[in-house]
């Protein structure tokens, strides 16, 4: 029999806008892309949200939106989390917009 379940993580690539999570891990294991990464503020445990997906990649953190090549994009894999209430996501535009 088919049990119910549901998908706790994924690689940053295959997520939807406006879903969101924490990263869990990188699947690189590259000296220089893992810099880069720290040094755009993206580290374990770090909150983001996917924003847009085409023409370019753009997240949302705490410290605002990021832009990011495919190269990195394909390095996180992050641990989902529930989607944000209308009023979560309204709060979260007007803080960006200040």
């Amino acid at each position: 029999m088919f049990n119910r379940f549901t998908v706790a993580g994924a690689a940053l690539q295959v997520l939807n806008v406006g879903d969101r999570g924490t990263i869990a891990r990188f699947t690189q294991t590259d000296s220089q892309i893992l810099s880069h990464l720290q040094s755009l503020g993206l580290t374990q445990g770090k909150t983001i949200a996917v924003t847009q997906r085409h023409p370019n990649f753009m997240i949302r953190t705490e410290d605002g939106h990021l832009t990011l090549p495919p190269l990195l994009v394909s390095a996180i894999y992050v641990r989902l989390v529930g989607p944000q209430s209308d009023l979560e996501e309204r709060n979260s535009r007007q803080n960006l917009e200040r």
